[in-house]
Formats: C-alpha cells, structure tokens, sequence
C-alpha cells in the first residue's frame, strides 16, 4: 500500500467513516451455486454518501497491459492525504474470451480492494472463481471425484466449468477444487433433504 507522506486528517475522517458504513446486504446470485453474495454495486453503495459526509472520495482504475489487469483504488481525503493499494492478475493465455476475463477480473478486484481498504464486509463470498495465478493443476483423484458428484448432483458439467473459467475439471486448482467440493456437498444434502 502507497501513502501520501501524510495521513492524519485522512485516518481521522476513514476512522469516522468506517464506524458509520453498514455491511453491504446480498443483492445477487450465482446461477451456478444458487447463493446470494454482495455485488459490487451494491460495496460501493454502501460506501459512497459515508464516504462523501465525511469528506472522503473514492477513485478505482483498471489497466490492461502485458497481459495482466491492474486495478488501483485510492481513497483521498479533501486535505490532499491519500492512501493506495494495487493489484494485478495475468488473464490466462489460453483464454478464450480474454477481453471478458479482464472484466471478470477487474470486478472481482474492485470489489475485494474498496471492502478491504474500507473494511466492509460482504459476508461469505463464493460468487467469485478462483483466479488461477499459476498454481498447478489438481489430480486425477481430484477429478474424478468431482466429475462423480457433478454426476450425483445432476449438475451441468459445461455451467460448472464456465463458473470457474476453465476448459476442463484437470485444470481447476487446489483451492478451486475445494471450494468446489464444499459446494457441490451442500448441494447434494439440500437435495437430500428433497
């Protein structure tokens, strides 16, 4: 994180500010999972009039370049102090659509960057795929497992795949394949209980 050389006029209004931001409520659904999440409208409108009252502004940016989306999101105080946080992810070469992953990934960033620099929190967030930074691919085991319980589940295989953004279940990872799992669990328990 970047700073102006000072901050204390900007710590003093942020401090007021996040005492009076309310979590944001969950506006959307995963059409995959069926689970609710916050969007990022729905973060940044629980930020902005708190923002704004306490004079206070938010500003986030996207750039593409070699291959990789970077999102910067700065909060600046009206005396001139400011705070900024950068990130940035690869947009894999095998994309298909890489125009629509930058997208996808510029979302995802905004939205984790203006709940982390304000301290929001939009509850349990599993809308999201996992961004693949160049983990390795899960194993043979971990796909056939998870290609059973598509299978018990009834789930669309193609929809699963196009949630989590990749061609086929090997290319998951680690951390994908368990989110998966834990999904497709409770899936299977509410059907069930059917």
């Amino acid at each position: 994180m970047e700073q102006s050389e000072n901050i204390n006029e900007l710590a003093t209004a942020l401090a007021k500010a996040q005492s009076e931001i309310r979590n944001p409520g969950k506006n959307t659904k995963n059409t995959f999972f069926k689970n609710e999440y916050a969007d990022l409208t729905s973060v940044l409108g629980c930020i902005r009039p708190v923002a704004s009252a306490n004079g206070l502004s938010f500003i986030q940016a996207v750039e593409a370049k070699a291959g990789h989306v970077c999102v910067s999101s700065q909060i600046s105080h009206g005396s001139g102090q400011w705070i900024k946080q950068t990130a940035s992810l690869k947009i894999s070469e095998a994309s298909k659509n890489p125009v629509q992953d930058l997208g996808s990934m510029a979302t995802y960033l905004k939205r984790y960057q203006a709940q982390s620099m304000w301290a929001v929190c939009a509850d349990e967030d599993t809308d999201a795929q996992d961004l693949t930074l160049g983990i390795e691919d899960i194993s043979d085991e971990k796909v056939a497992h998870l290609d059973a319980m598509l299978d018990s589940t009834q789930s669309s295989k193609s929809a699963f795949l196009k949630v989590y953004g990749v061609e086929n279940l090997k290319s998951l990872t680690d951390s994908q394949y368990e989110k998966a799992k834990k999904q497709l669990q409770q899936k299977k328990a509410k059907q069930a209980k059917k």
